[in-house]
């Protein structure tokens, strides 16, 4: 089992928000100005109880932003 159990989760979608969650948390521990998690900037999402890797859930309209998806 990894050390922080997130390779161990059933859902891609899972697995995704935590390693966001993890990287937020470690941003705010080191003081970095953007840490702030805003999933609107990711450029696509995997879809809930899913797997599939073709079936993405895109929800960025416009160009990608510098940062994302921490504001």
């Amino acid at each position: 089992m990894s050390e922080n159990g997130i390779s161990h989760l059933q859902y891609k979608r899972q697995r995704q928000e935590a390693k966001l969650k993890l990287a937020a948390e470690k941003r705010v521990a080191q003081g970095h100005p953007r840490s702030t998690l805003k999933k609107g900037n990711m450029p696509t999402l995997y879809k809930p109880g899913n797997n599939n890797s073709g079936d993405l859930k895109t929800i960025t309209t416009g160009t990608l932003k510098v940062g994302r998806p921490f504001i």
